[in-house]
């Protein structure tokens, strides 16, 4: 478990899966975060979290409130690749949990984690350009852009393109 001032990234439970079921099936969040919304029940989510823990080139972490552990999120890194150092990002957030600092903690958490436990280097994530909000909180953490994706990424309106962008991990 990682601890911060407000917030904990932890693994995830049984008792989790309501919650975390509720953030697979809310279709505007997951299309922001290019998944392709279906419907989700706990028994899916519960195979999916399985599927992510058992795996070596993911890191996957709830996040939830230090004072109740109320989920109010998750936080994942997959394709690691400790020989190369790096890692793609990837957080969900519930909308209540939105404009809390919330982001910030829980990537400052996980990447100490990764720098200390996995020794990467650099994350890498892909946004939707449309995304502005999410944009906006990368570019103030130090990510930085490396290319756009034209007509990448499809939902139920058409084709978007995809941003992508990098950050350097330091101790």
């Amino acid at each position: 478990m990682l601890t911060g001032e407000t917030i904990v990234l932890r693994e995830w439970r049984e008792s989790d899966l309501d919650a975390l079921a509720s953030l697979r099936n809310n279709i505007e969040l997951q299309t922001l975060l290019m998944s392709q919304p279906k419907p989700n029940s706990v028994e899916r989510v519960r195979t999916w979290l399985t599927g992510r823990s058992g795996r070596d080139d993911v890191a996957f972490f709830v996040i939830a409130m230090r004072t109740n552990d109320a989920v109010v999120g998750y936080v994942q890194v997959t394709n690691i690749d400790t020989f190369h150092g790096h890692g793609e990002l990837g957080i969900c957030l519930s909308p209540d949990a939105h404009g809390k600092n919330l982001a910030r903690e829980a990537c400052e958490l996980l990447e100490a984690y990764l720098l200390k436990s996995l020794a990467l280097r650099k994350l890498v994530l892909k946004v939707l350009v449309d995304n502005q909000r999410a944009i906006g909180f990368y570019r103030k953490f130090g990510y930085r852009d490396v290319g756009v994706l034209e007509s990448h990424h499809r939902t139920a309106d058409g084709f978007h393109d995809v941003l992508v962008m990098e950050r350097q991990l330091t101790a």
